[in-house]
């Protein structure tokens, strides 16, 4: 008997796993702590059309009544901040990047919070970064679009899969542009035939722009994502616009001046 408890002894192998219980990976029944991993803020985007579902390419109807076709919205979301009792809070996420500098030629390497965010239709979830604060919260804050030294960023020596690397929908002008903030595509008739106008709104159109929503949200603490929505609607957004007679400088104008009314944030 005695030989056999040595032997039992001797064949224990102690379980890797997390061992805090604010880990979304908890593993109460591990031995050797590690690995753990902790809660992401997220963000769950609703794109619509007034009470209709925004649907790639589809068909809507202008305030005249005139049908035109909306074929993509994308646009940029950086700088998120939760207040919370006078406190301030954000990702815990860093990542370095190359930049131009200010002025001249030279490049240099500038670390950044990394909560960039390119929406689209498709994916609804967005991960903004790591978040472990928990508690009650009383306003979102963030960005559309990106900050100045965010624009700087050298698209092509970003890390690949991120944000700012250059985008299969163009959304990088060049170094004098920098990035588009929001860019839409839209065909201002319902005919299959005609040409699609790019809107690409950038610094130059409007400047800091903040989202922002105060209200009661709250982290639930033990290793659980915090999870906002972001409403996102398009009638609002092009309210006004005559697309038989404008043009794109007088379309852009006016969604610069509608997009206060364009987002909602809930939980």
């Amino acid at each position: 008997m005695l030989c056999l408890a040595f032997l039992q002894t001797g064949c224990f192998q102690p379980k890797d796993g997390c061992l805090d219980i604010d880990a979304t990976n908890f593993d109460a029944a591990a031995d050797k702590n590690c690995c753990c991993e902790y809660p992401q803020l997220r963000l769950e985007t609703v794109q619509r059309y007034d009470t209709l579902q925004f649907l790639a390419d589809g068909l809507y109807p202008a305030a005249n009544g005139q049908l035109f076709r909306i074929k993509s919205v994308s646009f940029y979301l950086s700088d998120f901040q939760l207040f919370q009792s006078g406190g301030m809070f954000s990702v815990s996420d860093s990542v370095q990047l190359k930049s131009f500098a200010v002025s001249g030629n030279d490049t240099v390497s500038q670390t950044f919070t990394d909560d960039f965010l390119l929406v689209r239709r498709t994916p609804v979830s967005n991960t903004v970064g790591q978040f472990r604060t928990a508690g009650n919260f009383d306003e979102i804050r963030f960005r559309l679009g990106l900050s100045p030294e965010a624009q700087r960023v050298i698209p092509g020596l970003a890390p690949s899969g991120h944000p700012l690397r250059i985008q299969p929908d163009s959304l990088w002008h060049g170094r004098d542009a920098g990035y588009v903030f929001l860019q839409a595509v839209i065909v201002r008739d319902s005919m299959a035939t005609s040409v699609p106008d790019t809107l690409a709104l950038t610094r130059a159109d409007f400047d800091d722009f903040f989202i922002q929503q105060s209200a009661s949200f709250y982290h639930q603490p033990g290793g659980y994502d915090f999870v906002f929505k972001l409403t996102a609607d398009y009638k609002k957004m092009f309210e006004g616009i005559d697309w038989s007679t404008g043009d794109i400088l007088s379309w852009k104008s006016q969604i610069v001046a509608n997009m206060p009314n364009v987002f909602t944030v809930s939980q």
